[in-house]
């Protein structure tokens, strides 16, 4: 395979992954907000809809950062796609932290428990993430032409 056909398929690929992406935003939030709704969620509570909102702009951010990945397929544009992407999970997992919208009715399992527990264990992995992800957008911005 010639470097060009290579360059070809890997932004193809790019960008049906793009594509896949937005698709899955759009339909997690038609899920979240319209059918069958957070609500239906037996353990989540009334302040669940506090988080809801945030975790929307995060879908639609995301919706838009892989529009713009498939409109403009740069390595720099995808990177910081990742960075603004992450950063608004990590909002979303904050969020999540504060609000606490569980009610977890099984008392044979401290499902409250796990999930303080959980939820920081996962933020500091996503804020990790952030990290790698803005030296890696660092790096590209600095030497474009490395991949």
């Amino acid at each position: 395979m010639t470097s060009t056909s290579a360059r070809s398929t890997r932004g193809t690929a790019q960008r049906t992954g793009c594509f896949v992406a937005a698709l899955v935003d759009v339909v997690l939030l038609v899920l979240i907000n319209v059918s069958p709704g957070w609500r239906v969620v037996p353990f989540l509570t009334e302040q669940a809809g506090d988080v809801v909102r945030v975790a929307d702009i995060g879908l639609a951010v995301g919706i838009v950062v892989n529009l713009v990945c498939l409109v403009v397929p740069r390595r720099q544009v995808a990177l910081l796609g990742d960075v603004v992407t992450t950063a608004v999970a990590l909002a979303v997992l904050w969020r999540m932290w504060v609000v606490f919208p569980f009610d977890f009715d099984d008392l044979s399992v401290d499902w409250a428990t796990i999930a303080r527990i959980a939820l920081p264990m996962v933020g500091v992995v996503v804020f990790i993430a952030l990290v790698v992800q803005a030296v890696a957008l660092a790096r590209a911005l600095v030497r474009p032409e490395a991949r």
